[in-house]
């Protein structure tokens, strides 16, 4: 979660720049990057082993979207071009957890500082990617007036 809500928000602000918002980030451009970065961080410095298992953990989940997606008659299709940066990224975490040196199953090839440095250039990388791969502001605009009757639910709700 504190992975990709800094990539769906900044990919919101890209396609859907004028949507009026009850909460807006501050320094966007500074803060969704360092946020993405942070949390990359954090899953490297989780080891290796618990990347594994966090790796496992997603693509069941991403699995089983599929299958309710596929039976609920959604167009599956279309999400599939935004979120194509899961696999390198989920790939690649596996790799640096590998490589690095926290965790068991880590192999500790990576020195100190260069470990850090490259999973924040990893991150970087990813982030921008992902973010290109966004719905156009076309798609965002039909997304929202599907589930239009979703977003309005604070009005009929009594405090």
């Amino acid at each position: 979660m504190y992975a990709i809500a800094p990539i769906a928000l900044a990919s919101l602000h890209r396609s859907n720049p004028d949507r009026p918002r009850s909460y807006r980030v501050p320094a966007p451009k500074l803060v969704l990057p360092v946020a993405f970065v942070s949390a990359n961080l954090i899953i490297y410095w989780g080891g290796f082993d618990i990347t594994l298992k966090v790796v496992c953990a997603v693509v069941a989940g991403l699995v089983i979207f599929a299958i309710g997606s596929s039976r609920a008659g959604t167009d599956l299709s279309a999400m599939v071009r935004p979120a194509i940066w899961l696999a390198p990224w989920l790939g690649g975490h596996l790799v640096l957890g590998a490589l690095g040196r926290y965790g068991t199953g880590s192999h500790e090839v990576m020195p100190e500082w260069v470990d850090i440095i490259t999973v924040i250039i990893f991150a970087l990388v990813i982030f921008y990617w992902a973010i290109s791969l966004r719905l156009s502001p076309e798609q965002v605009a039909q997304q929202v007036a599907r589930d239009a009757h979703q977003l309005d639910f604070e009005e009929s709700v009594s405090v």
